[in-house]
């Protein structure tokens, strides 16, 4: 066996060690005591500074919204809408058909002789390219928005794609406006809890700063050294070309599109408005050859023609174009557009 004074040293030895590991355990709970007190008053800090930075953040934002809305979305959809303007074309580059087609087609735009009406215009049949061509040369001079809704296939691709054309334009300026426009859709995310109405009233302060863009307009301009120049000369309507307006209304039947129902309803009143109540602009909305809108266009004119109240032409290689003066044969028209699988054959 162990002799006492062995067993006394290496009991001894055994404290020492339990001593040691003890201290150091200490001295660890120590050493993460004042680290967690160091990195305390950090992370408090930055709690607190982003805190701020988000308060600062949606208060200016909220401050920069009704100047942003009043004062420079208008001018610059006026802007962007005469950069979209074209020179007057060559006209003797087209064959003697073309020319009759654009001629009769400026002749439906231009309307009653003092030319203070506005116009809706049903044009339909023939191909999406010949329609386009169309409309390119009979628009030439005229401060032009052209809306595509191939995809608006819900509130918000309807309300992204019409922001997005509406200040494409404007080239980079445009891009950072309609970046713009989806911070702001986001941060009224964060607050409101049902996207599609969010869309829906950011769609119709979108109609409504494209109808004061529209007004500025009206004082006048002329295409001068490569782009539109306002004042000094004549009033000269801009145009709203509308295309593939039956994709959202169909998408509007199908599951998830509940929303663009009425989304598409305003779109189709603020075009009725814009051209027959408050004759801002001229319209043209495009849709294919034997589909129901054209039916509807075509028994629109018929009630509407004894009156004067509709006019129609019709184009080389089967495009036809209705023109409508006034509310009652347009109304009928543009309720038929509304429902599912109008716009198309």
């Amino acid at each position: 066996g162990l002799r006492p004074i062995q067993g006394t040293r290496i009991l001894s030895m055994l404290w020492r060690v339990r001593q040691h590991g003890f201290a150091a355990r200490c001295r660890a709970m120590s050493t993460s005591a004042q680290q967690a007190a160091t990195r305390r008053p950090f992370l408090l800090g930055l709690g607190a500074a982003t805190a701020t930075t988000a308060a600062a953040t949606i208060t200016f934002s909220v401050t920069l919204w009704p100047l942003a809305d009043l004062l420079g979305a208008p001018p610059l959809i006026s802007m962007s809408l005469g950069a979209a303007a074209s020179a007057e074309p060559a006209l003797e580059a087209l064959g003697r058909g073309d020319l009759k087609d654009v001629a009769r087609l400026q002749a439906l735009l231009d309307g009653s002789e003092d030319g203070k009406g506005g116009r809706i215009v049903s044009l339909t049949g023939s191909s999406q390219s010949r329609r386009s061509f169309l409309l390119s040369h009979a628009a030439a001079g005229r401060p032009v928005f052209y809306l595509t809704l191939r995809e608006a296939t819900s509130t918000h691709a309807l309300l992204s794609t019409t922001v997005q054309q509406l200040y494409a334009p404007l080239g980079r300026l445009g891009d950072f406006c309609a970046c713009v426009g989806l911070y702001w859709i986001m941060l009224q995310d964060l607050v409101a809890h049902d996207p599609a109405h969010v869309r829906a009233v950011n769609f119709s302060i979108v109609l409504s700063q494209l109808k004061r863009g529209l007004a500025a307009l009206s004082g006048g301009g002329k295409w001068e050294q490569g782009g539109w120049v306002l004042g000094g000369a004549a009033p000269l309507r801009p145009l709203l070309v509308v295309e593939q307006l039956h994709v959202p209304t169909d998408a509007s039947a199908c599951p998830g599109g509940d929303g663009l129902g009425p989304m598409c309803a305003s779109l189709r009143q603020f075009l009725l408005s814009c051209a027959l109540d408050l004759a801002l602009a001229d319209v043209v909305v495009t849709s294919a050859g034997g589909s129901p809108a054209a039916a509807a266009a075509e028994a629109a004119w018929k009630s509407g023609y004894g009156a004067g109240a509709a006019e129609r032409s019709r184009l080389y290689y089967g495009a036809t174009a209705v023109a409508f003066s006034q509310p009652e044969p347009a109304e009928a028209w543009v309720a038929a557009l509304g429902r599912s699988g109008a716009g198309t054959a």
